[in-house]
């Protein structure tokens, strides 16, 4: 338990489950999921998690969300909602505990190195020059012209964490090469 740790001064909540599929055709079975472990898991370290953190006197919530809330792709009904969720959810937080001092962001990736990107990139059965190409196709949406890597994500994580983030809370940061930037049109 918390107790053999010391206490929390640091949560990351970066669950996600990336379901495919329009309203239509995403079952409620779906739908559910994906707001539950996307959003839900989020509630529950917050419920569980905060009162252990004002405990110690404050600390950071970090939730991934991802760009998929701000400018969705086609397909992805369940999902896009589920990280839109989480940017109102991390505003929700951020202001109801600031005065504990807890500060509370989200990250919004864009196309990073994970399991779900590879999922994505193989669709069904393709082979690992599949992926590659895909990851070059995908980067190349992204102005900075590649995909990211997790650790680019962690380390800015981990600045969130830190007392050098000592006034931010609210707010969530994009780490997607400039994808959200522009309006996509050349």
């Amino acid at each position: 338990g918390v107790a053999k740790f010391g206490g929390i001064d640091v949560i990351v909540n970066s669950a996600a489950v990336h379901p495919y599929g329009t309203a239509t055709t995403t079952d409620w079975e779906t739908w559910n999921r994906a707001m539950t472990v996307n959003v839900g898991s989020i509630y529950l370290t917050a419920h569980f998690g905060i009162p252990e953190i004002v405990k110690r006197g404050g600390g950071a919530i970090v939730n991934v969300a991802s760009v998929q809330g701000f400018a969705c792709q086609q397909n992805v009904a369940a999902y896009a909602t589920t990280k839109g969720a989480i940017h109102t959810l991390t505003r929700s937080l951020a202001l109801d505990y600031a005065a504990s001092g807890i500060r509370v962001n989200s990250v919004s990736p864009g196309s990073i190195r994970t399991p779900i990107l590879e999922k994505a990139a193989r669709g069904d059965g393709g082979s690992d020059a599949d992926v590659e190409e895909a990851y070059r196709r995908f980067g190349a949406a992204h102005p900075l012209g590649r995909i990211g890597e997790p650790e680019e994500v962690a380390e800015f994580i981990a600045f969130l964490c830190s007392s050098k983030a000592g006034f931010c809370t609210g707010a969530d940061y994009r780490i997607d090469g400039g994808l959200t930037a522009g309006i996509g049109v050349k």
